[in-house]
C-alpha cells in the first residue's frame, strides 16, 4: 500500500469557511486598532502644541505686564525719556530698563510667532515696535545706541555674521520707510 498517496497535500487542504471569516475579522480589528491609535497620537500631538502655544501666549503677556508695571511705577521717567528729554544718570538707568523690557517682549513675540509659522503676525510685531520707536524719539535713540554697541562687538567676535538680529534689521527697514514722507 502506498502511504504517500493517502496523505493530504497543502494544495488540497482548505480551511473551513468559519475560520477564514474569523481571521478576516481579526485582521480588520487589528487594522482599526492601529488607525485608532494613530489618530489618538495625532490628537495628543495637536493638544501638546496647543498647550505650548498657550503657554507662550501667557509668558509673552507676563513680559508685557512686567514692562507696563515698570513704566507705571515711573511714569515721569517714561514720559521724559520717550520724548528725548535729558535724564540724570539714575533716571537713564531706569529708562534703559523700561525700553529694554518693551523691546524684549516684542522680540520674544516675534521669535515665537516666526517659529509657529505665523509670518503675518511676526510682521505686525515688527511694524508695531517700529511705530513705537518712530513715535518715541528717546526710545529710538536708545535702541539705535544699543544696536551700534552690538555692531562693535559683533564685528570683533563674529566677523562673518552680517547681522545680529533679523528682528532689528526688519525694524530698521520699517523705520526707514516711516522716515520717508508720506505719499498723499
Amino acid at each position: 500500500m502506498n502511504t504517500v498517496q493517502n496523505r493530504p497535500t497543502t494544495e488540497s487542504f482548505e480551511m473551513p469557511s468559519d475560520i477564514i471569516h474569523w481571521k478576516d475579522i481579526a485582521e480588520l480589528v487589528g487594522v482599526a486598532a492601529i488607525v485608532a491609535s494613530l489618530v489618538f497620537v495625532g490628537l495628543q500631538m495637536r493638544q501638546a502644541q496647543d498647550i505650548a502655544i498657550s503657554e507662550g501666549n501667557l509668558a509673552n503677556a507676563a513680559n508685557k505686564i512686567e514692562a507696563n508695571n515698570l513704566i507705571a511705577a515711573q511714569p515721569d521717567i517714561w514720559s521724559r525719556g520717550t520724548s528725548g528729554a535729558t535724564l540724570d544718570d539714575q533716571e537713564a538707568v531706569v529708562f534703559r530698563s523700561m525700553v529694554k523690557n518693551v523691546y524684549e517682549a516684542a522680540h520674544f513675540e516675534f521669535l515665537r510667532t516666526r517659529r509657529l509659522g505665523q509670518i503675518e503676525i511676526a510682521a505686525y510685531v515688527v511694524a508695531n515696535h517700529a511705530a513705537f520707536l518712530f513715535n518715541n524719539p528717546g526710545a529710538r535713540r536708545l535702541w539705535a545706541d544699543e544696536l551700534d554697541a552690538e555692531e562693535v562687538w559683533r564685528r570683533r567676535l563674529l566677523p562673518d555674521q552680517d547681522s545680529v538680529s533679523e528682528f532689528d534689521d526688519r525694524i530698521r527697514a520699517d523705520l526707514e520707510a516711516l522716515d520717508q514722507p508720506a505719499n498723499p
